[in-house]
């Protein structure tokens, strides 16, 4: 009986605290939310990763090389830890779109026996043995570019033009993530991927009898460091020497890193929402405690214990977190399926379904119900101290006279008696007023941190597309070849201005910080690509020595004047120890520039190029296209309005669309603070406001008595959370920049603008609330109730 009269109490005091115990409740669930969705989209990305690598039995070591006879692949599998290896012949294609620009294929061999690098089929067929001209071709392609089965490609390959008839479309995990050469972000037109029957490939790329790369999967027993170790040393004399493991793989390494910022962000925001729920809670048993102190006198008089009532109480908490847990817990399910579409459509897997396992569940009630507790236990230590007799008495009301409260106090007798109010009020109770203050600042400052991000995402596209490449296009070669092209590329219809480049791939060494990467060789002084100081000057490439762009200097640790190694991966794989000259402010990607001929020079070879940049009159002419199209030896033409869409599109309708989800997050922690604070300083002060009103105060005057406390507690956390928001901008971008992209960070006003308006909309919103809740108020009853 004694519980089911604590559970109809339990019932009341749920329904007369709704609107507090909702917005309580909605800061529960965006933290449940957030912990929920990433720890699934993790779990989803990690699962279905590990599952289609396996099953398609994607390589853990790769060894490029020039040529190999076929007969060697029986020393490469009996290397210790290998468990299966394969040859494969690959190479490099150009598709010859009717109309548009050169597009550049890869062309590789259908899986062998040992099925390593499987491709998973999505339409068609496979090719039939002897039926050189049938290929299966990559099937996003196909689709960007409107390829049906049984069409035919015009490829060119080593020179020679050939028709290719499309049987099949396929995926495969090696491919989940793959810019155009010359480009940052994927782009489902501009790179190909061409499948071919062994012997159809080995005639296409004069490989017969051999192969130039080797796939192999490894055993438990021996690390792959060794592994790739002794095959580097067998393939050497034969063009290896610079393999690879998995993790460095183009796709797998970028999937790795959206997985990393996926847990950085499980470990720094879901706390944040639950502390403040907790603060929230607190504050709002301790208000409902001492509110009711004489009703906790009679139902100890009656015969209930402290622990009963104290009980009682926290099963009041415990309902609020456990219902914003289950909110958060379906809203977490439907964001992460909503972002589940964005990575299948970005990273091209061919299935992608958000895992609902239990863990991420129960750990989000679990933590909301700790968080609950810890809340409510500090308030309800009051229950357990007071006897029947102290509670059917008022609490003695603070003495504002003496200490430091009195002090303050003489500082506020300039004010009118409002401001005075308003003051003491706060200083009342200062604890409760600081913890309103930092969570307001906490929903500023992560507001704030993720506009200054995407503020630094538009940042680094107005760098890099009008300030680092100044070019409209760049024409890529399929092998290096002479400097002298530039100057026919030059007096092509339409081209005002043309540059050469050199792409050497490199393993970068500073110590045992390894990174692979690329030397970028520049004419000087370079006009159309260049590299930038941090004022956006350019810098004047040295006679000898390396620019490193910063994301590079910051992963190998390296400074101007250090010295770093880079082994050249290609052609006579020379070893280079080259001094820092400067770092560069390159936002995407992670080149190091040199001046072209200090290149050449060092690399052993005559003054060659691998594509030229070319500044046209307007966008590329149809006429400039053909002729390109014409020459065998372009691999492919990017055009840069064609990669500035490809990051807008990623920064607008991928990952962009989150800055709208931090906004709405940042509103809604702002609010339920801002809320329960006003509806706790309504609830305590309804008798001096309803005295207000009878010494003839009006409506409006009475509204600014409660609505300034509010707002002053508003306005000193607002400098604060700028602070915070600061600090937080430049944690989270360090730990979501990459080799990909640098995320820069700037003091952006606009930013700072808009997250302020989103509290400052918060703290209206709950003042008009107050407002309606201050014209229902009975002024009678407010008079008979009891300090």
């Amino acid at each position: 009986m004694a519980m089911t009269i604590l559970h109809r109490k339990l019932g009341r005091d749920l329904w007369r605290i709704r609107a507090q115990a909702l917005a309580i409740a909605a800061v529960v669930a965006v933290g449940v939310m957030v912990q929920v969705m990433m720890a699934g989209l993790t779990d989803t990305l990690t699962i279905t990763r590990d599952a289609y690598f396996e099953r398609h039995r994607f390589a853990q070591v790769f060894e490029p090389l020039t040529r190999a006879p076929n007969s060697l692949m029986e020393k490469v599998s009996a290397i210790p830890g290998v468990l299966t290896a394969e040859g494969r012949l690959s190479g490099y294609g150009r598709i010859d779109a009717d109309g548009g620009e050169p597009v550049q294929a890869r062309i590789l061999s259908l899986p062998g026996p040992a099925g390593l690098n499987g491709i998973l089929m999505t339409a068609g067929r496979m090719p039939v043995a002897g039926r050189s001209d049938e290929v299966v071709l990559l099937d996003t392609f196909a689709a960007a570019r409107g390829i049906a089965l049984g069409d035919t490609l015009g490829v060119t390959v080593e020179g020679r033009h050939q028709r290719l008839r499309v049987v099949g479309f396929a995926r495969s995990p090696e491919f989940l993530f793959m810019p155009a050469p010359g480009e940052f972000f994927p782009t489902d037109g501009r790179f190909a991927v061409i499948w071919m029957e062994r012997k159809a490939a080995a005639a296409v790329l004069d490989l017969d009898g051999a192969f130039n790369e080797v796939l192999v999967l490894t055993t438990r027993e021996r690390p792959r460091k060794a592994v790739l170790a002794d095959l580097d040393r067998l393939m050497a004399p034969y063009g290896g020497g610079a393999g690879y493991l998995q993790d460095q793989q183009t796709s797998a390494r970028f999937i790795d890193e959206e997985l990393n910022g996926l847990r950085q962000s499980r470990l720094f925001l879901p706390p944040i929402f639950l502390a403040v729920a907790a603060f929230l809670l607190n504050v709002t048993i301790t208000r409902i405690v001492q509110a009711e102190r004489r009703e906790i006198g009679l139902m100890k008089a009656f015969g209930h214990s402290g622990a009963e009532i104290a009980g009682h109480y926290l099963e009041l908490a415990l309902l609020i977190a456990l219902a914003g847990a289950a909110l958060g817990s379906g809203l977490g399910v439907m964001a992460g399926r909503g972002i589940t579409g964005i990575y299948m459509e970005f990273y091209k897997f061919p299935y992608l379904v958000f895992s609902m396992r239990p863990g991420p569940f129960a750990g989000g009630l679990a933590f909301s119900l700790l968080a609950a507790a810890l809340g409510a236990a500090i308030a309800l230590r009051t229950v357990f101290r007071l006897t029947p007799a102290e509670a059917m008495r008022p609490p003695a009301p603070p003495d504002f006279t003496h200490g430091r409260i009195g002090f303050l106090a003489l500082l506020t007798r300039p004010l009118d008696q409002p401001g005075r109010m308003i003051l003491r009020q706060i200083t009342r109770q200062p604890f409760r007023s600081l913890g309103t203050i930092a969570g307001v600042a906490a929903g500023l400052a992560l507001n704030m941190a993720m506009l200054i991000i995407y503020a630094g995402f538009d940042h680094t596209m107005a760098v890099t597309f009008g300030f680092a490449d100044r070019s409209d296009a760049a024409v890529s070669f399929i092998h290096p070849i002479s400097r002298d092209v530039t100057h026919e590329i030059a007096h092509l219809p339409g081209v005002l201005e043309a540059e050469p480049q050199r792409m050497v791939p490199v393993l970068f060494r500073n110590g045992p910080i390894t990174h692979r990467g690329e030397l970028t060789g520049l004419p000087d002084p370079a006009t159309l690509n260049r590299a930038l100081d941090t004022g956006l000057n350019p810098i004047p490439l040295p006679a000898n020595g390396v620019v490193l762009s910063r994301g590079l200097a910051e992963l190998l640790k390296l400074h101007p004047g250090d010295l770093i190694t880079a082994e050249v991966t290609e052609g006579r794989k020379r070893h280079l120890t080259l001094p820092v000259v400067a770092v560069s402010d390159t936002l995407l990607g992670s080149p190091a520039y040199m001046r072209l001929d200090a290149l050449t020079r060092a690399i052993g070879e005559a003054d060659r190029i691998t594509s030229v940049s070319i500044r046209t009159a307007g966008p590329p002419s149809p006429e400039l296209l053909h002729a390109l199209r014409e020459r065998p030896k372009v691999a492919g033409v990017s055009v840069k309005a064609d990669s500035y869409a490809a990051f807008r599109k990623i920064a607008d309708e991928g990952a962009g669309q989150m800055r709208f989800v931090f906004g709405a997050i940042a509103f809604v922690l702002s609010f339920g603070i801002v809320y329960n604070a006003a509806r706790n300083a309504f609830a305590e002060r309804a008798h001096e406001l309803a005295s207000l009103r009878v010494l003839g105060f009006t409506r409006a005057e009475v509204t600014l008595v409660l609505a300034g406390e509010i707002a002053v507690l508003v306005a000193i956390a607002l400098p604060l959370g700028i602070w915070l928001g600061w600090w937080l901008a430049n944690l989270i971008a360090v730990a979501f920049s990459n080799e990909l992209y640098k995320v820069s960070v700037s003091f952006d006003l606009p930013s700072i603008a808009k997250a302020v308006l989103v509290v400052v909309a918060a703290m209206l919103v709950s003042i008009l609330m107050l407002r309606r809740a201050q014209d229902r108020l009975n002024m009678v009853t407010a008079l008979k109730a009891r300090d």
